[in-house]
């Protein structure tokens, strides 16, 4: 029999009823297997294949910039002002005159014939030239040219000559290098190119006939600086020009310990000298011939200076005793 009663809808909402049974949830769906593609080797191989194109296009990428921009720009590389390296600088001087500052004291003679590094043993300044081999060497990874070394005197000028005790001592020279001349006392003091004989050179690094030195990393060269002065005592050092990089950059030359270079020049009248001590070949001995080799003579700056003017353009007689 049909029933009078009225039908219920059911929907998926909640009701009291259902929550207090518990309505059953379907189960979660599997996860999928995030894993299955890296088993397979054909995955293995393009992940492979992907790793090197990374590689390879770091290096060409790297390659390219380093094309463009000069690598000392590049924040891994030197700086200009570290692009030359100084590996020495040497007093070579071995012949010629010399003043001690001050006086040479007592027993310097013995000092003399005893061993030719008196000039470590004494305040011992070049007088009327200096000789000083100069090595750089290029350290920046293009090459390094430099276009002057211009000397700059400390205090802007020279002062009047050291007075002291005169040394004339003898040597030799040295080759193979550059050699470059500067008049360290002359109005504009410049480096020129020097030939042993010749009257005066051209400059080296300015006029029409300019030259440079280059250096390519781990490079080096050398230069003999040749200093001369006839009527000051100069103290200066040089400020090296030089190009790397498209860029320019300027470093400061010194002694060892950032001392600066000196010289002197001769005093008009070897009187003014306190001493004066000089070998044996430069002087006569009583029977017209040349003294001994290896004996070394002191008198005073006055007897020098009248026993030189009494014998004039002739070698003077060696001192007796």
């Amino acid at each position: 029999m049909p029933s009078n009663r009225p039908r219920v809808r059911t929907s998926g909402a909640l009701t009291r009823k259902s929550v207090r049974r518990g309505r059953e949830r379907p189960a979660p769906a599997e996860h999928p297997d995030r894993l299955r593609h890296l088993k397979r080797p054909a995955a293995w191989l393009a992940g492979i294949v992907l790793a090197v194109a990374a590689v390879t296009f770091q290096d060409v990428l790297g390659s390219t910039v380093k094309a463009i921009l000069p690598l000392d720009r590049l924040p891994d590389r030197l700086s200009p002002r570290d692009a030359i390296d100084v590996v020495e600088v040497k007093d070579v001087k071995d012949s010629g005159r010399y003043v001690v500052r001050g006086g040479a004291g007592k027993g310097f003679d013995k000092t003399l014939r005893s061993d030719f590094a008196w000039q470590h043993k004494a305040d011992v300044v070049d007088a009327g030239e200096s000789e000083w081999m100069i090595t750089l060497q290029g350290r920046a990874a293009q090459q390094v040219r430099i276009t002057d070394i211009v000397p700059q005197l400390v205090g802007g000028k020279c002062t009047p000559p050291l007075r002291g005790d005169l040394v004339l001592a003898p040597g030799q020279g040295v080759t193979d290098v550059i050699p470059l001349e500067v008049a360290i006392d002359g109005p504009v003091p410049r480096l020129t190119g020097y030939r042993k004989g010749a009257e005066k050179g051209e400059p080296y690094f300015t006029g029409p006939q300019a030259k440079q030195i280059t250096l390519n990393q781990n490079e080096s060269e050398s230069f003999l600086v040749r200093a001369t002065s006839g009527r000051g005592h100069c103290l200066w050092r040089y400020r090296v020009e030089y190009q790397v990089g498209g860029s320019t950059a300027a470093m400061t030359l010194s002694r060892e310990g950032g001392k600066p270079f000196e010289l002197t020049g001769e005093l008009s009248d070897a009187g003014g000298y306190g001493t004066v001590y000089f070998p044996s070949f430069t002087c006569l001995s009583p029977s017209g011939q040349a003294a001994p080799a290896g004996r070394w003579y002191r008198q005073t700056g006055a007897d020098y200076a009248r026993a030189r003017n009494r014998s004039k353009d002739r070698p003077a007689p060696c001192p007796k005793g």
